[in-house]
């Protein structure tokens, strides 16, 4: 791979950076405003109590399933948009988007109805104490109302990065998080003559946000003359029942991929809490922190799939794998340091929770544990969200990161918590040896070329 690169024009690496910085910087700076938000709001809940924290991280879980369920499909409707671009047929990337809408609206509407129904038995799935579940049933009570508008600007958000304007998302998450940040503060701890409604307050503010950053796209996109998204409802919803069964097709694996990953990332949670709420907020902060550093990485990697779906609808197969290469070796050579400096950032994190001597030292070990594992990691980011979506192999993207997570780490979260009885760290440790298994084959994958897929006429 070293030798094809070294074999690229100065001029032709030129491009990919620039194509990279202005696709994938964007995206990078949206997710690390996101996490970085989240990371704070979680210093705001984890200083009422871990009780406290761990309640909204296992209340989230819901919202973190359908999240990526609805990534999913819209991810898998974006590959069709980017090629779509690529081949500059551009109201067909308008019927894309309507079958987002179809989809992911009325998914947000039926998951919103459920959990409004069973709010406590929601939280109940992931930890039996009572006093967690209680706190956490004030959650998401509130917090569900978020969905809906969630689900329409995920439409809007992806579709814009397939076609190159990343800069939108990335302003309406600026403004969504700044709200966030403020309404979070405001209204858990009670300041500027509001009163102090602890969890209540930050989901509150979560749905706030959510509705703003709906708002704003929808301004960014219906008023801007040279946006491609912007249409009519005709034109949204001109899809036709073959298309929409044709693209559901694609998308299915990237929906199953998404869906399952989240759903078994999630039982990893369930092991945990039969520990203590302290390891599940232990496991949650350092989670959070560890989303910050990789927020470049998951730039890069959803940078590398809108550039390889342009190049595959303009047919230049050759291109799309030199740009790859290059990536690639971006990827390694930027990770390694990354890691190195999250695990010295551990120290500084524990400073601000609330936390036991006992929930501090859990933190920091989970995060030193993380940080050896963030290179490959961004990695398999690269290649399964990246790479190999993005030239429509989908349907292994979902196998091997289905089977790492069920087969290898869904079994070992449970053997680590209720055999072998270990401390989080540990547990998160044995957990992620399914990210070195979905490394190994995701390597072999692309090392073979049956990932590019033209799909546009």
């Amino acid at each position: 791979m070293i030798c094809i690169i070294s074999l690229m024009s100065k001029s032709e690496n030129r491009k990919i950076l620039k194509l990279l910085i202005s696709v994938g910087l964007p995206i990078a700076i949206q997710n690390l405003l996101s996490n970085g938000i989240n990371l704070i709001d979680n210093f705001m809940v984890g200083s009422l109590s871990e009780d406290a924290l761990s309640a909204v991280s296992l209340a989230n879980r819901s919202y973190f399933i359908f999240i990526m369920l609805l990534f999913g499909l819209i991810s898998g409707i974006g590959i069709y948009s980017s090629q779509y671009y690529g081949s500059k047929e551009i109201p067909k990337i308008h019927s894309m988007m309507g079958i987002g809408f179809t989809f992911g609206v009325s998914f947000a509407v039926l998951l919103t109805i459920l959990i409004s129904l069973f709010p406590d038995d929601t939280v109940r799935i992931f930890i039996k104490d009572e006093s967690v579940v209680s706190i956490g049933t004030e959650y998401i009570k509130i917090a569900v109302l978020s969905f809906i508008p969630a689900s329409i600007s995920m439409v809007f958000q992806i579709n814009l990065r397939s076609v190159r304007m990343t800069k939108i998302p990335m302003m309406t998450s600026l403004v969504a998080a700044i709200f966030n940040g403020l309404l979070n503060y405001v209204l858990i701890f009670g300041k500027l003559g509001f009163p102090a409604l602890g969890v209540k307050g930050a989901a509150i503010a979560t749905v706030t946000a959510r509705f703003i950053e709906l708002v704003m796209v929808l301004l960014f996109v219906f008023f801007n003359k040279n946006c491609p998204l912007k249409g009519t409802i005709k034109s949204y919803f001109s899809y036709t029942l073959p298309m929409m069964v044709t693209v559901f097709r694609r998308s299915l694996p990237v929906v199953l991929q998404e869906g399952l990953w989240a759903i078994g990332t999630s039982v990893y949670f369930i092991a945990y809490g039969n520990l203590s709420s302290t390891s599940v907020a232990a496991a949650q902060i350092s989670l959070t922190s560890l989303d910050i550093y990789i927020s470049l990485f998951i730039g890069l990697g959803n940078g590398a799939g809108v550039m390889v779906g342009n190049l595959l609808g303009e047919k230049q197969i050759e291109k799309a794998q030199r740009y790859s290469n290059k990536i690639i070796l971006y990827q390694i050579i930027l990770s390694i340091p990354f890691a190195i400096l999250f695990s010295f950032s551990g120290i500084w994190i524990t400073r601000f929770l609330n936390f036991s001597v006992a929930g501090n030292q859990a933190t920091l070990y989970t995060i030193y544990v993380l940080a050896a594992y963030l290179p490959i990691k961004c990695m398999n980011f690269l290649f399964i969200v990246g790479i190999l979506r993005g030239g429509g192999d989908t349907r292994f993207c979902m196998i091997s990161e289905t089977a790492s997570v069920w087969l290898i780490g869904v079994p070992l979260a449970f053997i680590s918590v209720l055999v072998l009885k270990l401390p989080i760290y540990w547990c998160v440790a044995l957990v992620n040896l399914e990210e070195i298994t979905k490394l190994i084959l995701c390597s072999i994958r692309y090392k073979s070329k049956k990932w590019i897929n033209v799909l546009v006429d």
